[in-house]
Parts: C-alpha cells; sequence; structure tokens
C-alpha cells in the first residue's frame, strides 16, 4: 500500500477539445486488444518531485518514458527529476521554490507542449484522445502503445492506496474529492477481473485499479504515439509496424 500522506497530485480538470483525434475511429481498422499486456518492468521509477510539487501529469510523462524506453533503449539514460521539473516549468510556468506559481497541469495543454517542445529532449510524434473509462479503449492503448495516459478525479477514499469500485460516489467516494491526478497505465489483465486488472505508476510506484475505478473516476485519458516506443528496425516491441500506424492515424 502507498503511504499518500506526503504525496502531491496537480492535474487540473479536463479540458475538451473537438479537434482532438479520437482512438475509437482508429480502433476500427485494427484488431480488439489482447486479453493480456504487460509492459512493466523493475526498473527504478523515480519521484519526479511529486512529494512535494504538483507535477503529476510530467511526472507521468517521465515514467511512460521510463516504460518505453526499458524496452526499446535500455541503456539510454532516463529522464531526470530536474528535466522534469524543467518541463512543468515550461508548460505550466512554474517557478521553482515559488509556491504560488505551483499550480498544477491541464493534460491537453501539455500534450502539445510533449509534442512541440519535447520532455526531456523528446517529442512525441502523436496523440488520440480515449472515451473516458471506456477499458476496452484503455486496453488498445496500453498495448499499442505501450501505456495509457490518463486522468483520474481522486476521491479521499483513494487516499487509502486501494483503487476500487466505489460502493457509492458520496462523501469520501465523490468524485474530485480528493483532487485531480494523471497516472500511465503499463499493464492489464482480463482474467484477474474486474478487482485487480489494471496497474498504474503513481509516486515513483505500482498500484492496482480495479475496472469499476476506472470507470467511475477517469475523466480524460489519451494514447501517445512516440520514438521511445520504436525500435530500430521500426516496430514496436508488440511488432506493430510504425509506418502503418503512422499512415492509419494520418488518415483519421
Amino acid at each position: 500500500m502507498i503511504d499518500v500522506g506526503n504525496k502531491k497530485l496537480g492535474k487540473q480538470p479536463a479540458r475538451i477539445d473537438a479537434r482532438t483525434l479520437k482512438l475509437s475511429k482508429y480502433l476500427r481498422a485494427v484488431a480488439p486488444p489482447p486479453q493480456y499486456a504487460n509492459w512493466l518492468k523493475p526498473i527504478p521509477l523515480p519521484m519526479y518531485a511529486n512529494d512535494s510539487i504538483g507535477d503529476c501529469v510530467e511526472a507521468a510523462a517521465g515514467h511512460m518514458i521510463n516504460l518505453w524506453q526499458s524496452w526499446t533503449a535500455p541503456k539510454v539514460p532516463q529522464p531526470t527529476q530536474e528535466q522534469i521539473i524543467e518541463a512543468y516549468s515550461g508548460a505550466t510556468g512554474y517557478i521553482p521554490g515559488d509556491p504560488n506559481t505551483d499550480n498544477g497541469t491541464n493534460m491537453l495543454s501539455f500534450l502539445n507542449y510533449w509534442r512541440n517542445t519535447g520532455v526531456a529532449g523528446q517529442k512525441i510524434a502523436a496523440y488520440v484522445s480515449l472515451e473516458p473509462g471506456n477499458l476496452q479503449e484503455m486496453m488498445q492503448a496500453v498495448y499499442l502503445f505501450g501505456a495509457a495516459f490518463i486522468g483520474i478525479e481522486l476521491p479521499i477514499a483513494a487516499q487509502a492506496g486501494n483503487w476500487l469500485a466505489p460502493p457509492n460516489l458520496q462523501g469520501n467516494n465523490a468524485p474530485g474529492s480528493w483532487g485531480g491526478h494523471c497516472v500511465p497505465v503499463g499493464f492489464y489483465d482480463e482474467f484477474k477481473r474486474p478487482a485487480n486488472r489494471n496497474t498504474v505508476i503513481t509516486w515513483g510506484e505500482e498500484l492496482l485499479m480495479a475496472d469499476g475505478f476506472y470507470q467511475v473516476y477517469s475523466d480524460e485519458a489519451y494514447a501517445i504515439l512516440s520514438a521511445d516506443w520504436i525500435e530500430a528496425n521500426q516496430q514496436a516491441p508488440n511488432n506493430f509496424d510504425l509506418a502503418a500506424l503512422q499512415a492509419d492515424l494520418a488518415a483519421l
């Protein structure tokens, strides 16, 4: 169980942009995801300062780069805490040491920053939105793209470290009663559904997330195409072809 006593959140409310490409259109051209996908590895996962500042969105990006490169470029230096804080500053105007500027991050704005400016020297090629709470789309994002980048409106009850389906949405179970948070999903297993089917990375640790928790509390989610997920042969570790993927995304 994760001790959340000194942990921060930092995701601002979801912002919807009708121009954002949707994964649902892309899914028409690909097979359903397999029942199991696991891209997690026993590698160091830094806190990225999310115990002291509200950079959970940038920290989640750092953890996705950690996961991708553990498969495609394990000898490449991982993002440093300084680089993640630099991204937080660049994306939001945060000034280290000034708590008045520590106001969290809008995920959609950050994705555009990641695509145009980069994080730790790496730019992403594209991103598409998922329907919040849609398990099939989340699974497809994890399987094809190496992780799903999700935003959740955490209830106070989540402080117990058990991200289970709530019995109701009142009191401590109310969405957002704790605050907004951003995490990557790197594992799912339909054979373990529903309670322990998904694993997210948060505050430098792995945490189980139930189907019902995601369905209730997710308010935005994205699949991200990154060169960090592509090996030298231009294929992803799941043998998915980069050229085909780019062509399909361009056709949306």
